[in-house]
């Protein structure tokens, strides 16, 4: 053995360790961060805006925090 790292494991314990890192990277499927904030939910269902009437627009009033934002992040710039 002339490969560099550390000492290959017995095959009963290499094959516990792989199982142990497909059960931990199975885990962690979520792609966003756990600290993420999650989507405001839309105002309403469906495709035309009950209050305006607007066809194929945004679910949210883009307004409503005195400034364009989404999601609390302003978008104005």
């Amino acid at each position: 053995m002339n490969c560099p790292g550390p000492p290959p494991l017995p095959a009963a314990e290499q094959r516990e360790f792989e199982e142990l890192v497909k059960a931990a990277d199975s885990a962690n499927t979520s792609l966003l961060h756990p600290d993420a904030r999650p989507k405001p939910a839309p105002e309403f269902e469906g495709d035309p805006n009950p209050r305006t009437g607007e066809i194929c627009g945004s679910k949210r009033e883009l307004g409503t925090h005195s400034d364009w934002s989404f999601g609390g992040r302003a978008t104005d710039f």
